[in-house]
């Protein structure tokens, strides 16, 4: 089977950055805790307004071109404790399970609400109605516990959430957490489109839990459901003369977070104290390699390539911080790593160098010796071909195990134009975050595996982190892994067929289910 190319990208979802931004603008430090209530945890649904308008927009111009701005929102809040599902896959070949946590009681989660690391599988119902009660539209709705808005409650809340945005989208991810704080609450449901029927000028939403959810959510029955009376309001909007109409949703901007390189400066000091120190496994990171995914193969210029994702993700006790310090004017930096304990700086050692990669897909500073994609024999003793990726610009693209002793919950900026410099910067510092990996694709310029002439059969992409063992970690056990991948077809119409890797299907959305029969 010949696989579609897969658009997958390293910048993390904008929630994520305009999350972290809300939250940075927070005090460092929590307000003073009221005494705790003796009643027990409990998670409600509410919204501020069960009467909205939604307000249809119509081109002047154009009847048929039309756009609704509807803002039913509802919250999920967590009262006198904290709601918090941890989700985990032991192995490869286990399924994902999870526990939930309301206050001081724990149990296990229900399996069947579990889609995957995604979030919960059809978690409600959304019924559209008439004001006579009378059903126009019904869908079902699956939610990511840890997408939507956060917003404390009261002035007693912690200043910080223990929650990141985003539910795990990596196939490899191994464990999440999910949840909502002590006094906080999360946007359940925000911006809606209407159902393609004709709702009059009032109408009648629904939004009804899963009953399986409710209950595991411990909400009385007659408490999983919010209705909203809606007035639907029409107007006719007048285009500027460049064309442009008002746009849904509230104004503003997003902001980015993260701290940019500095550009157009004296060079900085290097770090005192050079040299290559040991230093605890305490504050080191480890660079563990996943199974490659995302696999597919094209043909460019005579020539058949194999595509594929890879990430190496930190599962240590301590980011990994590289910093490039210019040499005066060369398109060249000194690499060190850095070591911290808390938020103080231990020590450093060199590492290597960083390059400014010019390339149009790049265009940014990229640090050596991270990691080295090759494609090897069945047997695996016998190396055949090299990706032309050799070298990288270090961001958390991807959560991977955040249950883990050590992982950040927001780690920083993952923005490449920010986080790896720019042509004139003279300074730059690239961060892997505990318990978060950093994704690369194979569509980047000069990065597929060149297959041309290779006979149909299984080969394996081998991935192996720190290949030049330069920077200082955990282990290395862990630095290599293998996928094994079937080619077949013609030149210049090559096929490529993945096997599940345990119970994972990471090819699910590149080309279908992966062949029944041996796993890796």
């Amino acid at each position: 089977m010949k696989h579609p190319r897969h658009p997958l990208t390293r910048a993390l979802p904008v929630a994520l950055a305009v999350a972290a931004l809300s939250l940075s603008m927070l005090p460092a430090t929590a307000a003073p805790e009221k005494k705790p209530s003796k009643k027990p945890a409990t998670v409600r649904l509410f919204s501020p307004d069960r009467t909205p308008t939604m307000t249809v927009h119509t081109n002047a111009d154009d009847p048929d071109d039309e756009y609704v701005d509807f803002n039913p929102t509802v919250y999920l809040e967590s009262r006198r404790g904290r709601l918090e599902i941890d989700v985990r896959r032991r192995s490869a070949a286990k399924p994902v399970t999870a526990t939930i946590r309301i206050g001081k009681e724990t149990r296990k989660f229900p399996r069947a609400l579990l889609d995957g690391f995604n979030g919960i599988k059809d978690a409600f119902v959304l019924t559209w109605k008439s004001p006579d009660g009378t059903i126009l539209a019904q869908t079902k709705q699956s939610w990511c516990p840890n997408d939507g808005q956060q917003s404390r409650l009261t002035p007693h809340a912690a200043t910080r959430t223990a929650f990141t945005y985003t539910c795990g989208s990596h196939p490899f991810t191994r464990s999440m957490r999910w949840g909502i704080d002590r006094g906080w609450s999360r946007q359940l449901l925000g911006y809606l489109e209407a159902p393609e029927v004709d709702l009059g000028d009032k109408a009648v939403l629904e939004l009804a839990l899963r009953p399986e959810l409710g209950k595991a959510l411990r909400i009385p029955a007659a408490k999983r459901s919010v209705r909203f009376d809606i007035t639907v309001k029409h107007v006719v909007d007048d285009f500027d003369d460049e064309g442009v109409a008002p746009e849904p949703g509230p104004a503003g901007t997003r902001g980015v977070v993260g701290r940019s390189a500095a550009a157009g400066h004296d060079h900085p000091s290097e770090p005192g104290g050079v040299g290559h120190h040991k230093f605890p496994k305490s504050v080191r990171p480890d660079l563990v390699s996943l199974p490659a995914y995302g696999i597919s193969v094209h043909e460019e210029g005579g020539r058949d390539l194999l595509d594929f994702a890879a990430t190496v993700y930190n599962g240590g006790p301590g980011p990994l911080v590289a910093e490039g310090f210019r040499r005066r004017s060369k398109q060249l930096m000194d690499a060190y790593q850095f070591f911290y304990r808390g938020e103080k700086q231990i020590g450093s050692n060199k590492v290597g160098t960083m390059e400014y990669d010019t390339r149009e897909s790049h265009q940014h500073w990229h640090f050596h010796d991270f990691a080295i994609y090759d494609l090897v024999n069945q047997k695996k003793d016998k190396l055949l071909r090299t990706s032309g990726k050799e070298a990288f610009c270090l961001a958390p693209t991807d959560a991977i195990d955040l249950l883990r002793r050590g992982a950040e919950v927001e780690p920083g900026n993952g923005d490449l134009s920010t986080a790896c410099g720019e042509a004139n910067s003279v300074w730059v510092r690239e961060v892997l975050a505990a318990g978060w990996g950093d994704t690369y694709t194979q569509q980047r310029a000069g990065q597929s595996i060149d297959i041309t002439g290779l006979a149909n059969g299984t080969y394996w992409i081998r991935i192996t982190a720190n290949p030049g063992k330069r920077l200082q970690e955990v282990t290395r056990k862990n630095n290599r892994s293998y996928r094994r991948v079937i080619l077949g077809g013609t030149p210049g119409d090559r096929t490529v067929t993945v096997p599940k890797y345990g119970l994972i299907d990471s090819e699910r959305y590149v080309g279908g289910e992966g062949p029944e029969g041996p796993v890796d």
